[in-house]
């Protein structure tokens, strides 16, 4: 249920299993509904096939579809439909992703789009730009699926014969632009682990902002006059330096000269903090006067609230431009901070070791210099200076409470996609610096902080990201748990913690293990149900001992087997013929799921005929538990041999259906 991008051979085949399969549980379900759904979770941004929210069910149908489906509103009525019955299919798997919504809500979701759906597929706002010529071409009798006819078309376009609306092609076209059709995948997350909200609010208590917060919006009590500017009056700037602790210097004295403050704008820490007030709503300036938001007094009440709503405000260009007599290169990175910090702060999230500042402060060197024009590139003082902004940044984070800077030797995680062939792909003299900076033993460190962490993977989250928390999925249904860890939990250390605290809330292994190998044997694919055991039996402490006693299981032994014996604990020469026989089925079943029929043929051609005969109908005869594989099987080797035919059986996932349809055309 999860591929990466690059795994579109594995994806297409996954993809064709579950449409298929969902159309012959379904006779009433339209398999390209199917298939299009599949393909919008896909190509997203967090790339879960099984992850579906009410606010995903409204997507697809009121903007992926009407923008990728080439079809008349009235052809389409059945896609709210198809929709519904597919999740509803999912979850009678047991292939829904836990931390979606429930199904009702989805279920509901869906009705609620249905009755905006056929406007959205006639908005021709709405469509994509290929799916724009295409409806266009229909209008002027063309069958897209013609090539020649569609050339000829697009020429008739080109010399300006074909009527056509261009105020909304070139809103789709400055759409297309913007968004650039799809989203991209992020990088997946590793799981965290983060303490209690309890524990977390007493942390943001003991924060410098909030006290300062609280402190500012409780000076301005029914309101302080502001000057004709917009700014704190100058004596009120200098009560507030004393009274926030904010370490601004009033007519500070460089060398030999005093520069006199003019206005409460040159003092930047007590600025940022006025102008984070303002951005949270805890203050705002009306008529000439700095007053209380009366509405949010409730936010300056709940300290993690007001720190994590502090944080969100972060990425402003005061962040970095603090105070008026800056470089021009500062001024530029306040101007992409907004997108750098994110970058920085996602970055730093999961990480189990402290990351060496210097690491960051390339990559963030290279971010400037893709988003900024610079005269002169190569000047060292310029990249300098962008460094030492960024480590002003996160001098000012460590003040938030966000991050934590230490020094010591980086981890050699670090050090480790570095080099000439290494991955990082570093220009040569960056990652020559970076060998040399990384080799020492008193290095500056950074760190988010579990504060920050929260606030992260929660920006994450709303993002439509994924990033697994150690803990939540203790109410997640058994097959749901299995299935999200054996997929999104590499370290073994995090699926052990999450299993071990869904069997602790359940009574324990004795109570717990019996549930969830009940979902294993459940599963209605042998490769999910060998991905979910092995990820079972690796948090046990006695994995090869269960797994010798499920060799006995009618269900679960051709999967136990080949567990053991990718783990060197057993042998084909201790299997029985019918056992050997069962683990050959077991085998083109998993060949069948992740490569698809063509696969299976491939493994056969490679055998001669009368041992592939011979073999074949073994295997069907063998008695193995997974029934609908079996019959699918049975399909493939029906195959005419020799040679290998045109259009495989299996390739097709038409179904007899009660609904009449037009042809859809994508």
């Amino acid at each position: 249920m999860y591929f990466e991008p690059e795994d579109a051979d594995a994806f297409e085949a996954a993809k064709a299993l579950l449409v298929r399969r969902c159309a012959a549980d379904d006779e009433h379900v339209d398999p390209l509904t199917v298939e299009s759904a599949l393909n919008f979770r896909h190509h997203s941004i967090d790339g879960r096939l099984g992850y579906w929210t009410t606010g995903l069910v409204a997507e697809f149908l009121l903007s992926y579809t009407p923008r990728t489906l080439s079809a008349a509103p009235e052809d389409a009525a059945g896609v709210p439909e198809d929709l519904r019955l597919f999740l509803r299919w999912l979850h009678a798997n047991e292939l829904a992703d836990p931390t979606g919504d429930p199904l009702t809500d989805l279920d509901a979701a869906a009705v609620n789009a249905s009755y905006g759906f056929a406007a959205a597929m006639a908005d021709e706002r709405n469509f994509g730009v290929a799916k724009f010529w295409v409806m266009n071409a229909l209008r002027q009798g063309i069958d897209p699926t013609d090539n020649a006819a569609m050339e000829r078309f697009l020429d008739e376009v080109r010399a300006g014969n074909v009527d056509f609306d261009e105020a909304v092609l070139e809103e789709i076209a400055a759409r297309h632009l913007l968004d650039g059709g799809q989203p991209e995948r992020a990088v997946p997350q590793l799981p965290v682990s983060l303490p209690p909200d309890a524990e977390l609010a007493e942390a943001a208590e003991r924060t410098p902002v909030v006290a300062r917060l609280r402190a500012l919006v409780e000076w301005v009590g029914d309101g302080r006059a502001l000057t004709s500017t917009g700014q704190l009056k100058l004596a009120d700037a200098r009560e507030l330096v004393d009274l926030l602790g904010t370490g601004d210097r009033i007519d500070p004295t460089i060398g030999d000269r005093v520069f006199r403050t003019q206005s409460s704008a040159d003092l930047p820490v007590l600025a940022g903090l006025v102008e984070l007030a303002k951005e949270i709503r805890v203050v705002r300036a009306v008529k000439g006067k700095l007053v209380r938001v009366a509405k949010n007094a409730r936010l300056l009440r709940d300290s993690l609230a007001l720190w994590i709503a502090a944080f969100d405000a972060l990425p402003s260009p005061e962040l970095v431009v603090q105070g008026r007599w800056v470089p021009q290169y500062t001024v530029l990175f306040g101007e992409i901070i907004d997108i750098v910090l994110p970058d920085v702060l996602n970055t730093l999230y999961g990480f189990p070791e402290p990351m060496p500042v210097v690491r960051l402060e390339e990559t963030v060197w290279l971010s400037f210099l893709e988003a900024v024009w610079l005269e002169d590139p190569d000047d060292p003082e310029t990249r300098h200076g962008i460094g030492a902004d960024l480590r002003r940044v996160f001098a000012t984070l460590a003040d938030f409470g966000a991050v934590t800077l230490t020094t010591g030797a980086p981890d050699p995680i670090f050090r480790a996609d570095l080099g000439p062939d290494g991955p990082a792909g570093f220009p040569p003299d960056t990652d020559a610096r970076l060998r040399t900076a990384l080799s020492g033993e008193s290095t500056d460190l950074v760190s988010l902080t579990p504060l920050a962490a929260r606030a992260v993977r929660a920006r994450m989250v709303a993002e439509g990201r994924h990033a697994p928390l150690i803990g939540e999925l203790s109410d997640a249904e058994p097959a749901g748990l299995l299935g999200l860890l054996s997929e999104h939990y590499p370290p073994p250390e995090a699926a052990k913690a999450e299993l071990t605290g869904w069997m602790a809330v359940r009574g324990g292994r004795e109570l717990a293990l019996p549930l969830l190998l009940a979902a294993v044997r459940r599963s209605p694919f042998r490769t999910r149900a060998r991905a979910m055991l092995d990820v079972l039996v690796q948090a046990l402490p006695d994995r090869t001992a269960v797994l010798r006693e499920l060799c006995h299981d009618w269900q679960l032994g051709p999967i136990a087997e080949q567990l053991l014996i990718d783990d060197g604990e057993f042998s084909m020469e201790e299997l029985g013929e019918q056992e050997a026989l069962r683990g050959v089925a077991e085998h083109f079943i998993h060949l069948l799921e992740t490569g698809g029929p063509d696969a299976v043929a491939d493994t056969l051609a490679t055998l001669p005929p009368d041992e592939a005969r011979s073999l074949t109908a073994n295997v069907l005869a063998c008695g193995h538990p997974d029934a609908t594989g079996l019959a699918e099987l049975r399909e493939v080797f029906a195959r005419p041999r020799p040679g290998r035919a045109t259009v495989h059986p299996l390739a097709g996932v038409s179904r007899s259906s009660n609904k009449s349809r037009k042809k859809r055309r994508r």
